[in-house]
C-alpha cells in the first residue's frame, strides 16, 4: 500500500514538473528578447530554440518526431516487462528507481511536445556554455536516480 501511495506521489511531481516546464516555454517564447543573468552571462535566462538533440547535435527534426514514441515504448516495456530491469527481482526494487523512470517520461514528454509544435525544443536556462530547460534537468536527473539506484549494493547480483 505504501508503495502505490509513493508510486502516486511520483507520478504527480514528474506530472508537476511537465507542466512546469511546458509553463515556463510557454513564456519563455512570447517573451523572447527577455533575458536575466545572475552571473555574468554565465547563469541566467535565455531563450533559445534547439533545433538538434543533446548539445545541439544537428539531428531531422521529422525523425525525433518518429523515433521519440519508438524509443519511450521500448523503454517502458523494458522496465515493466515480467523480468524485472538489470536481473533484478520486483520485491528488491526500490521505489525511488520508479521516480527516475517518471522523470525521465516526463521530460521526455515535455521536450517531444515542442518538437511537435514549435519543430524546436525550447530551452530558457541558461548554464556555463549552454541553454537548457527544466526538461533536460528531469531526464538527467531520472536517469542518476535510475543509475544510482541499480548500483545499489543490496539490489546488484
Amino acid at each position: 500500500m505504501k508503495n502505490k501511495i509513493r508510486l502516486t506521489i511520483y507520478i504527480f511531481v514528474s506530472g508537476f514538473f511537465l507542466c512546469l516546464d511546458q509553463v515556463l516555454k510557454f513564456w519563455a517564447r512570447g517573451n523572447q528578447e527577455f533575458s536575466f543573468y545572475i552571473w555574468k552571462n554565465w547563469l541566467g535566462w535565455e531563450y533559445f530554440e534547439n533545433a538538434g538533440i543533446a548539445f545541439s547535435f544537428p539531428f531531422p527534426n521529422w525523425l525525433i518526431i518518429i523515433l521519440t514514441p519508438i524509443i519511450l515504448l521500448g523503454f517502458l516495456y523494458f522496465v515493466t516487462k515480467k523480468k524485472r530491469p538489470f536481473g533484478v527481482s520486483s520485491g528488491q526494487l526500490h521505489t525511488i528507481f520508479y521516480l527516475g523512470i517518471f522523470l525521465i517520461f516526463a521530460g521526455a514528454i515535455s521536450n517531444f511536445i515542442d518538437r511537435v509544435l514549435f519543430g524546436v525544443t525550447i530551452d530558457y536556462l541558461r548554464v556555463l556554455t549552454g541553454v537548457i530547460n527544466l526538461a533536460d534537468v528531469m531526464i538527467v536527473v531520472g536517469a542518476g536516480v535510475v543509475l544510482l539506484r541499480c548500483g545499489d549494493k543490496e539490489i546488484r547480483r
